[in-house]
């Protein structure tokens, strides 16, 4: 690191204008940065691409693609920061050692430092300065004092803006859709593209992604090698060696330049006669002077040091209150160490109880799981593999189970019709309906629901043919039951004729 040939001024800067800064820097390089961000970002590009292509995890392209992505980072850094000490952009040479860099920042790429909330300027500390291990934690915790703050605010800044171009170019993609062709079926269809999520539309979204970070990603970690170099500036003092520097090298400058006049003057060729006729006049001036010499004394060094020590950069003070005890007489030090020691006594006693109430309540609370255990476990098992549990129906005239109906339903009313057991045989054609309902049309019904509580929910829940054949099998299993009115063997016949058309499902 030559700080001479810096090409920046440096200074103390606020923070956002540290930032500001390293946006500069990628501005003025920027052709060579995108040079290099093409050249390595490109061929990690088409990784993703062909997951999807391919249809290999397609659903993880993405995932792979920003996870890969800090390996554009390093080069990008390598060109700022050697253009900041007067280096050449090459941007072939950053790409060439992409991967060395790519190994000396892999805390960033293989380990959960990926989602590092300021990586931007923890970065510089293992690529730049090749800190590793205690050290490096030791210069980022110094760092961090000062950055993480700005930094982890430049990452939030950066995530929006992004995710804005991203969602903006998703806008713009159904903006540019000609009007006529949504109009019709377009804009169902433009819609399942995107909502289907086939190959081409996670094309379409990972390039968007892409172009996204395209725009920003350079700009990001120019900003955050800006934040560094500003905090280094300030806990390094670089302005103050700089100026030392070139406070140096000006009089250096002078110096030289009065050394070479002197020589000019001592050895070029002069015209005797003149000289005789017209001395010059500080020729004594020569005789008592030693020659040119490469020393300050006292009184050229001392301005400088006090203009140096005047300036507003070592003028910042902080004003530090503290409290001192007043030295107490030793009654009343014995007064209050009793009184402290009764304050910790009490702190312990009622820290005791805490404790205590603290225990006994975790007590409790295992002691009503196990107590309830009977009705959380079983939620916690898997369910069998192969067994499908067929539902339960709670009636007011009694419980309906698949047990307690028969396979063949029309059937077995008909008999019980004809043997005389009318109510029997509407109970049993009620009942089935109810449950054919329930199992195979997924009508949801209230507990212990009533025939007029079926009834409004089979209507509300299942066709108008369903629902018509339900109210009238209801009709005749009430009158029969609450009224004692046979409704006939044409009737009877009727529903069970026509019950495997409407609930013919398996029960």
């Amino acid at each position: 690191m030559n700080l001479d040939e810096v090409t920046v001024e440096l200074r103390p800067r606020s923070d956002w204008e540290g930032a500001e800064l390293g946006v500069r820097m990628i501005r003025r390089d920027a052709a060579a940065i995108y040079s290099a961000w093409f050249a390595v970002t490109l061929p990690l590009l088409l990784v993703p691409l062909l997951m999807i292509w391919f249809q290999w995890l397609p659903a993880l392209a993405l995932i792979v693609y920003w996870w890969l992505e800090p390996i554009a980072d390093g080069p990008i850094l390598r060109i700022i920061a050697r253009r900041l000490f007067g280096e050449t952009a090459d941007w072939r040479a950053a790409v060439r050692a992409a991967p060395s860099i790519a190994w000396a920042n892999r805390l960033f790429l293989l380990t959960p430092y990926r989602f590092h909330f300021a990586r931007s300027i923890a970065m510089p500390v293992t690529q730049l300065e090749g800190q590793h291990g205690a050290a490096r934690r030791a210069r980022s915790k110094t760092l961090n004092q000062r950055l993480m703050n700005h930094g982890t605010g430049l990452t939030i800044a950066y995530q929006h803006l992004v995710w804005a171009l991203y969602l903006g170019a998703l806008v713009l993609s159904f903006a540019l859709i000609p009007a006529p062709f949504l109009e019709g079926d377009g804009l169902e269809a433009v819609a399942d593209f995107w909502i289907d999520d086939d190959r081409y539309a996670q094309l379409a979204n990972l390039l968007f992604v892409y172009a996204a970070q395209t725009a920003l990603e350079p700009w990001f970690v120019g900003a955050g090698f800006g934040l560094y170099v500003n905090c280094r500036t300030q806990l390094e003092a670089w302005d103050i060696e700089v100026a030392f520097r070139r406070m140096v090298l000006r009089r250096a400058a002078t110096s030289v330049a009065a050394g070479a006049l002197l020589l000019v003057v001592l050895f070029a060729p002069f015209d005797p006669a003149v000289a005789q006729d017209e001395p010059p006049a500080d020729a004594g001036h020569y005789e008592s002077d030693p020659g040119f010499s490469g020393f300050y004394a006292a009184s050229d060094i001392d301005p400088a040091v006090e203009r140096v020590f005047a300036s507003e950069a070592l003028g910042d003070t902080e004003e530090v209150t503290t409290w001192q005890t007043i030295q107490p007489d030793e009654a009343d030090e014995d007064s209050r160490s009793r009184f402290a020691g009764a304050l910790a006594a009490i702190s312990r006693f009622f820290g005791f109880i805490v404790e205590i109430s603290l225990w006994l309540l975790l007590a409790g609370l295992a002691l009503l799981l196990v107590l309830t255990s009977q009705r959380w476990l079983p939620l916690l098992r898997p369910p069998a593999a192969g067994k499908s549990e067929r539902p339960r129906v709670q009636l007011a005239v009694g419980s309906v189970t698949p047990d307690s109906l028969p396979d063949d339903l029309p059937g077995t009313v008909q008999r019980l019709w004809a043997d005389g057991d009318k109510r029997a045989a509407l109970s049993l054609l009620y009942r089935g309906t109810v449950y054919a309902a329930v199992e195979g049309y997924g009508v949801r019904l209230p507990d212990s629901a009533t025939e007029g509580a079926c009834v409004d929910a089979v209507t509300r829940q299942t066709n108008d043919r369903q629902s018509d054949f339900f109210r009238r099998t209801v009709a005749a299993w009430s009158a029969l039951a609450y009224g004692a009115i046979d409704p006939g063997d044409r009737v009877v016949q009727t529903l069970c004729d026509e019950w495997p058309t409407h609930y013919g499902r398996p029960a």
